[in-house]
């Protein structure tokens, strides 16, 4: 990458949408093979509600020019769904960080640390109190990342999906 293709991070608009998805299902497909790609996430397909429309959530994207998405980040409340982690958070206190994907090409240029960097800026003015997230050993990095990024693991589980469970405290 040249200086004039430092990407820039915002919160995805109304007219991105459709890319913003397509880019995220993408590299989700590259990351992760085994999965059923052959519908969206509940929160894809209801992006404009569980993104735009609520003050609890928000979806990043970076971007390379006008159009290029090479990254994207989001946070929605944390439901309590994951029995790993269970009864760990206050209702409504915590945000699960989803959808962190960086487009293989852009990978090791830093724009992973400038999507976690954003969010935790925008997540400053939120009522959460920690973020958590989990990810898998067998991504290669990814454990690695999120600790330089200053999460701890809480948790690991010794399933299929090698599943490390992380978080840290937002700061105000």
């Amino acid at each position: 990458m040249t200086q004039l293709q430092i990407p820039t991070v915002a919160p995805v608009q109304a007219h991105q949408i459709h890319d913003a998805i397509n880019f995220a299902m993408r590299v989700r497909r590259e990351v992760f093979p085994m999965m059923d790609h052959t519908r969206l996430p509940v929160d894809f397909e209801q992006f404009r509600e569980h993104y735009l429309d609520s003050d609890d959530a928000i979806f990043l994207v970076a971007m390379v020019g006008d159009v290029d998405i090479v990254g994207s980040i989001g946070i929605l409340p944390y439901d309590g769904r994951i029995e790993a982690v269970q009864g760990r958070y206050v209702a409504q206190s915590a945000a699960e960080i989803v959808k962190c994907y960086v487009d293989p090409a852009y990978r090791r240029f830093g724009i992973g640390s400038m999507l976690v960097n954003e969010l935790e800026n925008v997540v400053k003015d939120m009522h959460y109190t920690t973020l958590y997230l989990h990810t898998h050993r067998f991504l290669p990095g990814a454990v690695d990342f999120w600790k330089r990024q200053g999460y701890t693991i809480i948790t690991e589980q010794d399933d299929d999906w090698q599943t490390v469970h992380m978080d840290k405290l937002v700061r105000k």
